[in-house]
């Protein structure tokens, strides 16, 4: 026990991370893991000709290397983990035997939803900025949980207000505030994993 600095449990994103941030600062570092691969939810299953991802299938925000998010993951791996582009189409809705094609953009994304339910543009566009404000509230809420208590006690509640005050409410909650029409709500709902638990 004496040789090690610090022992991790679990070799998911956020073991490894710290890990090589420790280990950045000298630390000896011992990572505990039961699986015989290591990676967590990073790692893909393979069975009888079938492969499937378990967790993360893909991650925004890295094709820019000046973004934060770019950043963190290139210090962590010393600038060596490669990313590739994931195909225009990364997910795919199929609704009582509709298809609705999830493409990368926000800008494709909102033009092909408005295009597929034309009823339905400023629940749409309502629906695209209340999830930019509640994604940016939650970048306050969580960094509080980073700050000093003092700081916390201060700041903390004017911090969190505007994310907890959405966490409160359901997905569905919040669509049918936005819309009625059910198929759009499912069509969305597909994406709940994204943004957050129901």
């Amino acid at each position: 026990m004496n040789s090690w600095d610090a022992i991790i449990i679990g070799s998911g994103l956020g073991g490894l991370t710290a890990a090589s941030l420790l280990a950045r600062r000298g630390k000896r570092v011992l990572i505990l893991e039961r699986h015989s691969v290591a990676g967590g939810f990073t790692h893909t299953f393979s069975r009888k000709g079938f492969e499937w991802d378990v967790g993360v299938h893909y991650v925004g925000q890295v094709e820019n290397p000046s973004s934060p998010l770019r950043k963190v993951f290139d210090y962590v791996t010393d600038g060596k983990l490669e990313w590739a582009a994931i195909e225009d189409t990364y997910d795919r809705a199929v609704i009582d035997g509709r298809r609705f094609d999830f493409k990368a953009g926000k800008e494709t994304l909102l033009r092909d939803l408005i295009a597929a339910f034309p009823g339905e543009e400023r629940a749409l566009r309502r629906y695209f900025r209340l999830v930019s404000s509640t994604s940016f509230a939650g970048a306050w809420f969580f960094g509080e949980k980073t700050m000093p208590p003092w700081l916390s006690r201060t700041l903390g509640r004017l911090l969190r207000w505007r994310f907890s005050r959405m966490a409160r409410k359901t997905t569905l909650e919040v669509l049918t505030s936005l819309t009625r029409n059910r198929d759009l709500i499912a069509v969305l709902c597909t994406q709940c994993g994204d943004y957050g638990l129901s």
